[in-house]
């Protein structure tokens, strides 16, 4: 059996294609997405270096807007899950994931090119993980969270899970998640929805994306009452500084 993270970037559908059609909007459109997702994948690189060298998920499959991390163990999939989404926050772009548990196969990967220029990128892999991990994701709980899927829990005797996961409020909970991961330390948590606060006022969302934003700062509240530790995860150093560009050495 493995542990299948899947997270995905916010918006970048209607962003390519929401909007006034006018050339000059649809390329400021593209080109701001295009910096975002670049964002997205260099934050990816960085979380997996991040990990503990002894934690570090055995596949990572990146696509456009989002990634697959799959491991036989929880604690690396959901680490690459709580640094990404403390990076996001970071870098002001919407992400949310979902957790998975079951079968794994990876196929095949690879890229073939040919003489007519032509470009075939390849990536097979399959299982129960990775359907689970996507039904979390795609559950109707809203907001910029990491959502565990119910089988998951049944393998609470798992390292790592009981700390990392905390239940969905009351009234949230779907057929397929009734849990949420944890990626702030109590301490952190308040400062962390100032921070998400500030990044909601600087975009005009339409009420279905302020929803989100809602639940999320709502899920914050949450973390911090929660006074157990984050086992393994290092300090957020830049919630405290008003210039966060350089590096700080947060795992």
């Amino acid at each position: 059996m493995s542990f299948a993270l899947f997270i995905d970037v916010m918006g970048v559908q209607q962003a390519l294609v929401g909007g006034r059609s006018r050339s000059s909007e649809s390329r400021a459109r593209f080109e701001k997405c295009t910096a975002q997702l670049t964002r997205f994948h260099d934050d990816l690189a960085g979380a997996i270096e991040a990990v503990d060298s002894m934690q570090v998920p055995r596949f990572v499959a990146e696509f456009s807007d989002s990634a697959y991390i799959v491991d036989d163990r929880f604690a690396p999939v959901a680490l690459t899950g709580i640094l990404m989404m403390r990076r996001a926050l970071r870098h002001d772009y919407p992400l949310r994931g979902g957790i998975g548990v079951g079968t794994f196969s990876h196929e095949t990967s690879g890229v073939r090119t040919g003489k007519e220029q032509r470009i075939w990128s390849t990536s097979s892999f399959l299982g129960g993980a990775i359907v689970t991990a996507y039904q979390a994701e795609r559950s109707a709980v809203p907001g910029m969270r990491i959502l565990l899927h119910k089988t998951v829990m049944l393998r609470n005797a798992e390292p790592f899970v009981k700390p990392y996961a905390v239940p969905l409020e009351a009234g949230e909970a779907d057929p397929n998640t009734g849990h949420e991961l944890r990626f702030w330390k109590a301490a952190e948590a308040e400062i962390a929805k100032n921070r998400l606060n500030e990044f909601r006022q600087q975009q005009r969302l339409s009420p279905r994306a302020d929803r989100h934003y809602g639940a999320t700062i709502a899920a914050y509240g949450r973390f911090a009452v929660d006074r157990r530790d984050l086992p393994l995860v290092g300090p957020a150093l830049w919630l405290r500084r008003e210039d966060d560009d350089e590096p700080d050495g947060e795992s």
